[in-house]
């Protein structure tokens, strides 16, 4: 019935994960952590004609726990610098896929699940409840013509505490993940000069929660990046040579947010500034 456009994937894997914490003052060991588990993966691809496909996936991967910061309020947190236990994370998406050779774009829908870390009010690093990420993602790209070509997205994502055991967090953000996010990358060649791209990209994240109770909120941002390359021969030699103005609109912005609750910290982006590079293939 489905000839060859069925195609299903099963597998296990044996994963095993060590991880040794020391005190960054003594370096004396804080803790063990020795773990194997057994982790599945489900695929599942139907091709209903050479330009379409859809997809299932469900995978589970065992993964280190957080580490602990050193700090917390100006305070020692009594377990910095060590890891929380390896967990199994969990991770499900379906989508559907375009690819006509010129033009092709996918709309995929996803969920992740993965403990809750935070710092508690006895200044400890622990874990409780989960972070839930699920969301959509829209993605385009392709070559309309021989000398340009394009790949832009954007994605929708709900990040949400669950189970927390706090009525304050449960329900709230994840800190630091914004709901929208989207990027357009163009190149061009241009034909006057042979070897000579010009390129620019376009970026935009929205705002965010700082901490857990997400009563702190950041702005969202969009930069624009603008630049060209250029291939060319020196002696005997293909060489790249590359340019590029980032944040050419001056954007004031918080490029990360991040950390986790009790535990927070913000990252300046970058201002407007040239970047030069060349590159040798020998």
């Amino acid at each position: 019935m489905f000839d060859d456009k069925l195609k299903t994937t099963l597998g296990v894997r044996h994963q095993n994960l060590k991880t040794t914490s020391y005190d960054p003052n003594t370096q004396a060991k804080t803790a063990d952590y020795d773990k194997s588990e057994w982790t599945p993966s489900v695929g599942i691809v139907y091709q209903p004609s050479m330009d379409w496909s859809v997809y299932g996936n469900y995978i589970e991967s065992l993964a280190p726990g957080a580490r602990a910061p050193l700090t917390n309020n100006g305070g020692a947190v009594t377990n910095g610098g060590q890891n929380l236990d390896p967990y199994v994370s969990e991770q499900t998406e379906v989508g559907v896929k375009y690819d006509n050779g010129l033009i092709g774009s996918s709309l995929a829908i996803f969920r992740t699940d993965e403990p809750r870390a935070y710092v508690n009010d006895s200044n400890t690093f622990t874990a409780a409840g989960e972070n839930r990420h699920q969301g959509v993602e829209l993605t385009v790209f392709g070559s309309p013509s021989e000398n340009m070509r394009f790949n832009a997205g954007v994605t929708y994502l709900n990040a949400e505490q669950k189970d927390t055991g706090d009525v304050t967090f449960d329900g709230n953000r994840v800190i630091g993940l914004p709901t929208l996010q989207s990027n357009v990358n163009l190149e061009y060649d241009l034909a006057a000069v042979e070897g000579l791209t010009v390129t620019g990209d376009i970026i935009h994240t929205g705002a965010r929660y700082a901490d857990a109770a997400n009563s702190l909120k950041v702005d969202g941002y969009t930069t624009l990046d603008l630049g060209a390359r250029y291939k060319t021969m020196l002696a005997g030699q293909d060489v790249t040579l590359k340019g590029v103005v980032t944040n050419i609109t001056g954007e004031d912005y918080w490029q990360s947010v991040g950390g986790y609750a009790g535990a927070g910290y913000l990252n300046a982006g970058e201002p407007t500034a040239l970047k030069v590079s060349a590159t040798f293939d020998f």
